[in-house]
């Protein structure tokens, strides 16, 4: 198994962890932190990321939000240390909101008293689950989600045509084609490699073969989200090589009184200005 650099690790050495076992089969991880000074405005933050983003890549804003939040990070299926039945590989929009919803029921969390953000397709299975099953949250503040969605086409060839050892002779060119892309945010190539490589490996290839939400092909209808009736905030950056800022922009036009807050760089998503975002709205609804 591909293990990310012990650095990353840092963050999760401070958390309670446990693993989360769902009726679909899914096995996820997940990884708490408890507020350093509870007050009367103390709630549960529940971060649901996407496909790439570990809680290091979050540590900014999460050593923030923590002053005075319980943090609740829950793993998606793919990550390394979360699991799902290899033989049962359907992973798309609908089963990220239902691993959502069914993991804040194993958690025993109420909706109505938590904030929940996330990031990318993993934002877009919440706000659907959110409409779905009637789950609204105190406030939902989401990351980067996208209206639109299309297949990852070098992912697709690699995952199909290449046996797991060709990943070692082509990372150096990986390597150096994400540290010019991200050379803003160096830690998030970094893990992106580490984990693009295990996504390779992992089963023997078979996985990726018939993985949906990596290399998906979706967009997000106004029927798909019109019964969410609780705050949401969408995030989005101006300078982003990895999203379409006007997709995200055409996500708030779709949900009922979403509202966007937009921010200079990708990765100011990640960093205290994102969180900074996160308290300034649970202020204003306190």
């Amino acid at each position: 198994m591909v293990r990310r650099p012990k650095s990353e690790y840092a963050l999760e050495n401070e958390t309670t962890k446990k693993f989360v076992d769902l009726p679909n089969g899914a096995k996820l991880r997940v990884i708490t932190l408890k507020a350093d000074e509870k007050t009367d405005e103390t709630r549960d933050i529940v971060f649901y990321s996407g496909f790439i983003s570990y809680i290091f890549l979050w540590r900014e804003s999460v050593k923030l939000l923590r002053k005075n939040h319980n943090i609740i990070f829950i793993e998606t299926r793919e990550k390394e240390f979360s699991s799902f039945p290899p033989d049962n590989v359907v992973y798309d929009v609908d089963t990220l909101g239902e691993d959502f919803v069914q993991s804040l029921k194993e958690l025993k969390l109420k909706p109505e008293d938590c904030v929940v953000t996330g990031s990318s397709i993993a934002s877009v299975g919440v706000l659907e689950a959110m409409s779905k099953y009637d789950v609204q949250p105190f406030l939902s503040v989401h990351s980067s989600p996208q209206k639109k969605y299309k297949a990852n086409n070098k992912i697709k060839i690699l995952a199909k045509l290449f046996p797991h050892w060709f990943v070692s002779l082509v990372k150096p060119f990986v390597y150096l084609s994400y540290k010019i892309k991200f050379r803003r945010d160096k830690e998030s190539g970094i893990s992106r490699i580490h984990t693009l490589r295990r996504m390779l490996q992992k089963s023997s290839l078979q996985w990726m073969k018939k993985l949906k939400s990596f290399m998906p092909v979706y967009e997000m209808t106004r029927e798909a989200v019109k019964n969410i009736r609780s705050p949401v905030i969408i995030v989005g950056a101006q300078d982003d090589p990895e999203h379409d800022t006007g997709s995200i922009e055409e996500i708030v036009e779709l949900i009922p009184g979403a509202k966007f807050r937009p921010v200079p760089f990708k990765n100011d998503t990640h960093s205290e200005a994102y969180a900074k975002i996160i308290l300034e709205e649970i202020s204003a609804l306190t």
